[in-house]
């Protein structure tokens, strides 16, 4: 109780700081601006700083400039934080609340009151099970299926790969490992390990050396963390690279590209929260936006050797200065915007320095 009415402290302290307790905005023409909340539950990893910078740098962009006041909130890493953190946004009287939530379920009640408030909600990346409001995810169905079709377009009948489930007990892990043992018991292919990186570059490492100690004459991964994950811990072992996978990052792509590897990354785009911004502008102003639930099919990467792999999704060629730069942050994942949002243009200098 004392964690939950500290945050509540603490949001009220942000948000008296940030609005000096408006109600309202103006847009330069003396119009009003439509005052919008994004509410985030966790900074634990570089990709949630690239998704806040992503929306910071969108929203300061036409035609956002000029018609949102955007302001976030970052809570602790529970629902119970969270949902204490949306009650004060509903009392600050926000016209819109931008959600990437703690929990499918547990932010349900307080998303009903902030509806009952006449303030529109869109939930984004982890979004919510309420069937209320918008909400805009990467299709992970997509992304497992994607991934294993790259590795078994390589190989045949009864060769051996190692999968990763991701984090433990996760949606987002479950998700892509369910599609991408479809695929592999279709084809054939022996599934003769499982790990979890949990998407982290340092776990994955490990889990990965671990694999390759115990299977020596592995034929595929189908990894979730990273192509320098993969790259580390390959070259760590002495061993040659195999048909593989991970999410996508600069300094994945440079491995790739640099040593060749038969590499297929997905990108989950922290720019969906620019997207939530933009489908919750369009709404305030009036428009219906069908279907409620917005699936985003990633883009997959792969470098001039095997982009033509067909794996039933368009592969995107690695190229310097395109996709991937010598000089970037490594975790960065460009492009960061999803392919359905063309409103503004980005250049990777306005997000490269993402650090909050």
């Amino acid at each position: 109780m004392k964690k939950i009415l500290y945050c509540v402290l603490l949001v009220l302290l942000v948000l008296g700081t940030t609005l000096g307790c408006k109600k309202e905005s103006a847009g330069t023409d003396g119009s009003k601006k439509y005052r919008i909340a994004l509410s985030n539950n966790y900074m634990g990893n570089d990709w949630r700083q690239v998704m806040l910078k992503t929306i910071q740098v969108v929203a300061a962009k036409p035609p956002y400039s000029e018609k949102v006041e955007l302001t976030i909130v970052n809570s602790e890493n529970s629902p119970e934080a969270q949902s204490a953190a949306i009650d004060v946004m509903i009392e600050e009287g926000y016209d819109a609340i931008l959600i990437d939530a703690a929990s499918p379920t547990a932010l349900n009640p307080v998303i009903d009151r902030a509806l009952a408030a006449g303030i529109v909600v869109v939930s984004f990346d982890n979004v919510v099970s309420n069937p209320k409001v918008h909400t805009i995810h990467i299709d992970l169905k997509a992304n497992g299926k994607g991934w294993a079709e790259f590795i078994v377009k390589q190989l045949k009948p009864g060769d051996t790969v190692a999968i990763d489930t991701g984090l433990p007990g996760s949606t987002v892990g479950n998700d892509v490992y369910d599609a991408a043992m479809e695929v592999f018991q279709k084809a054939g292919i022996r599934v003769v390990a499982e790990f979890a990186s949990e998407w982290s570059d340092g776990v994955g490492q490990q889990q990965i050396a671990s694999v390759l100690a115990a299977n020596p004459d592995l034929d595929g991964l189908l990894c979730q963390a990273f192509g320098e994950t993969i790259d580390a811990a390959f070259t760590q072992a002495g061993k040659p690279f195999i048909p593989c996978t991970g999410y996508h990052t600069n300094a994945g792509q440079l491995s790739a590209l640099n040593k060749k590897i038969p590499f297929c990354s997905a990108n989950n785009p922290p720019g969906n929260s620019a997207f939530a911004l933009d489908v919750a502008l369009r709404l305030l102003e009036g428009e219906e936006i069908l279907p409620m639930d917005i699936s985003v099919v990633p883009q997959f990467f792969a470098i001039p050797e095997y982009a033509n792999v067909d794996i039933g999704y368009p592969i995107t060629t690695i190229e310097k200065d395109v996709t991937v730069f010598d000089n970037a942050p490594g975790a960065l994942p460009w492009p960061v915007l999803p392919l359905p949002f063309t409103s503004v243009n980005l250049s990777i200098d306005e997000v490269a320095n993402f650090k909050q």
